[in-house]
């Protein structure tokens, strides 16, 4: 939770069984009220876009296929009921403890990299074997989405153009070793102070392991397969991907005042 802001109005189980709405203040000229409420909206619509892309992401291609109407427009409480009724009550609430555990692993403090790589590829083996009991074989975090996950947690400038964007570039040891190479040993407080510095054009050559290097043209380059740059995937509909200017997250945001370069960038 971010300093000044309080803590988010609802539970990602919330979002499961109720529409969840936060309350307008009354009144509008309140001004911390009101950043307040435009924050917790902003909280409301990641947890919803979360609890969607995870599942996109695990859920079997088959039964997302079989839906009549789709997955990401549909109500979450609606979605989330006749996927109880396909795999079972019981099943489906264990899913909504798997997810908490692994951003749970993802939230907490680390001193380093490999403290934090430790505890987020546990927490996946563990997550994983339990799915594949539970949920009809089902992999429920692949080590692309949790690559991803993981990066979005470091600035992006220090990564951006050095992540390989495919099944094999996208695994959690080549991302270990990616982030260990430019962070070394640095906790995450000093990683997040990195991200108000600006990064020198030859930053990537005195990392010689990435053997990149990040200059403006880099930046502006389209990443493969046509990745959005402001939410990097994560809240592509379907598994489609897109691009910037047709990102659903952006436009979410902005129609809220959201303004931001990308969902890395706090509010």
């Amino acid at each position: 939770m971010l300093k000044g802001h309080e803590k988010p109005a609802f539970k990602y189980e919330d979002l499961l069984v109720t529409a969840c709405i936060v309350p307008k203040p009354m009144d509008e000229a309140d001004a911390q009220k009101m950043r307040n409420y435009d924050w917790q909206q902003v909280v409301l619509s990641d947890q919803d876009s979360y609890i969607r892309s995870l599942l996109s992401h695990t859920l079997p291609r088959v039964y997302l296929e079989s839906l009549r109407v789709s997955f990401n427009e549909e109500d979450l409480p609606a979605a989330w009921k006749r996927l109880e009724g396909h795999y079972g009550h019981s099943n489906a609430q264990g899913m909504v403890a798997m997810i908490a555990e692994f951003e749970a692993a993802l939230v907490k403090d680390f001193t380093s990299v490999v403290d934090l790589m430790v505890r987020v590829k546990e927490a996946r083996n563990r997550i994983n074997r339990l799915s594949r009991e539970n949920l009809k074989g089902v992999t429920m975090i692949s080590h692309q989405y949790a690559a991803m996950r993981v990066l979005s947690l470091f600035p992006s400038q220090y990564w951006g153009n050095n992540v390989v964007y495919s099944v094999e570039g996208l695994h959690l040891d080549r991302v270990e070793d990616l982030l260990r190479n430019v962070f070394t040993n640095k906790s995450r407080g000093q990683i997040e102070a990195m991200q108000a510095q600006p990064v020198p054009v030859n930053y990537a050559a005195s990392n010689r392991a990435l053997d990149k290097r990040k200059g403006r043209e880099e930046e502006a380059r389209p990443k493969k397969g046509g990745e959005c740059f402001y939410c990097e995937g994560r809240y592509n509909r379907d598994g489609e991907p897109h691009r910037k200017v047709d990102c659903p997250k952006m436009q979410k945001d902005r129609s809220q005042g959201l303004m931001r370069s990308n969902i890395f960038v706090k509010g």
